[in-house]
């Protein structure tokens, strides 16, 4: 199989308790370590919106936004990369540096399940999940707009994909022209 991203050796995709596969540490990540770097095919807003009413539905779970009007995908086409199998969790020990690479935030030990938090790059899709994360700071309802939320944009500060930490900018300076 061809693959189009990057995913650690020091991974590995299994059953989740959080969603039916997630990833797995199978050796010790480093703080700042790069997990994985997405890859895949840019596709206009124009050819997300045809993918979504025909070919893929479920698009929204395995696109990223990158810029305004463009998506990265892992395939147009549906079929999905072991990189597409990163779970949210409300308390996440992976972020996003740049636009695609997926780094640990903090030391991960062997057999920890790697997750993130969607609001690092969900920004413009409209849905909302119950969260499955099931640990004490859990926000139960996860949302495409939690990026707005003063208290994760400083919890997650450097682990913003590029599309999001560009957002933020042009929200706080709206906020400091009022």
């Amino acid at each position: 199989m061809i693959r189009h991203s990057y995913l650690s050796p020091k991974v590995e995709v299994r059953r989740s308790g959080i969603d039916r596969r997630g990833v797995f540490a199978k050796s010790t990540i480093k703080k700042d370590e790069i997990i994985a770097i997405w890859g895949g095919h840019i596709i206009t807003e124009g050819q997300f919106r045809q993918l979504k009413k025909k070919e893929f539905p479920d698009i929204d779970d395995y696109a990223t936004k990158i810029a305004k009007g463009f998506y990265l995908v892992s395939s147009p086409k549906g079929v999905l990369e072991d990189d597409d199998f990163f779970n949210h969790s409300c308390q996440p020990n992976a972020g996003i540096k740049g636009h695609i690479m997926m780094v640990a935030m903090r030391r991960i030990k062997p057999g920890e399940e790697i997750t993130y938090d969607y609001c690092m790059t969900d920004a413009d899709f409209n849905y909302s999940f119950r969260c499955q994360c099931g640990l004490p700071n859990c926000r139960k309802i996860i949302t495409t707009r939690d990026w707005q939320n003063p208290s994760l944009q400083r919890k997650y500060r450097g682990y913003f994909s590029w599309y999001v930490q560009h957002k933020i900018d042009q929200q706080r300076k709206k906020r400091s022209q009022r």
